[in-house]
């Protein structure tokens, strides 16, 4: 669902509980994306902005945390990007500089930009609004190709709808301009399958030699419930501690 709509140059979030694998599933894709070549992307997380209530703070820091990830990336924005980001905007004020932040990012690489935004709900109140804000005017007002990200990714815990639930209640209305108005797609990550669970315990016993038994297998299924998390604890739990001396 993920790629279909990057293909389609959707913005669009993705929520799920702690531990289910999303930032690692959105990092590697990320990787595989650039990769194959025909679009940029860029993964980001905007944890370390939680502090930030106001968006006179919040959106500059948000700006900050999208330049700093640019040292991950320099076969793809050029080894100078980070310091001739930071000076293209010294003069941005913080309502627009997430919008030129990523206009900027989106002329530079000369390719469709795709950008995986981690720990949105971690935003604060005002700063989460301003955020969604500018990303809405920027994909309103920045028409033409290359000029901001054809896709974005919103990646957290919530679900668009806990967003609005976390700013206002629900009696209250923002109007047909609404910042919540730039998601057209809001989905959740489903369990593991019974067969995906024996494929990921296969791939440990290829690496070391270790057999989980079939049962062993089962009663992981039943036990987890294909829950992400609970199947790489168990995992672990079954290695580490109990069979740790039969290596």
């Amino acid at each position: 669902q993920v790629v279909s709509l990057i293909g389609k140059e959707q913005y669009f979030v993705v929520h799920a509980q702690r531990q289910c694998g999303k930032t690692t599933a959105f990092q590697i894709l990320a990787d595989e994306m650039n990769a194959k070549g025909e679009r940029v992307a860029l993964y980001c997380s905007v944890e370390a902005v939680q502090m930030y209530a106001e968006p006179d703070k919040g959106l500059p820091a948000i700006s900050e945390q999208i330049r700093a990830n640019l040292d991950l990336y320099p076969q793809l924005f050029g080894e100078t990007a980070k310091a001739d980001l930071f000076q293209a905007l010294r003069n941005v004020s913080p309502t627009t500089i997430v919008t030129e932040t990523l206009k900027w990012l989106s002329m530079r690489v000369k390719k469709p930009l795709v950008v995986f935004f981690d720990e949105v709900d971690c935003l604060a109140e005002g700063t989460l609004i301003s955020f969604l804000r500018q990303l809405r005017n920027g994909r309103i007002s920045c028409k033409l190709p290359g000029t901001f990200p054809t896709s974005v990714a919103l990646i957290g815990m919530r679900d668009i709808r806990d967003y609005k639930a976390k700013i206002r209640p629900d009696s209250e209305t923002m109007g047909s301009a609404s910042p919540f108005n730039v998601i057209t797609k809001a989905m959740t990550l489903r369990t593991f399958t019974d067969e995906e669970v024996a494929e990921l315990y296969a791939q440990h016993t290829a690496e070391t030699g270790q057999v989980f038994e079939p049962e062993a297998v089962r009663h992981a299924c039943v036990s987890s419930g294909g829950q992400p998390y609970l199947v790489n604890a168990l995992a672990r739990w079954c290695v580490e501690e109990i069979h740790k001396e039969d290596f």
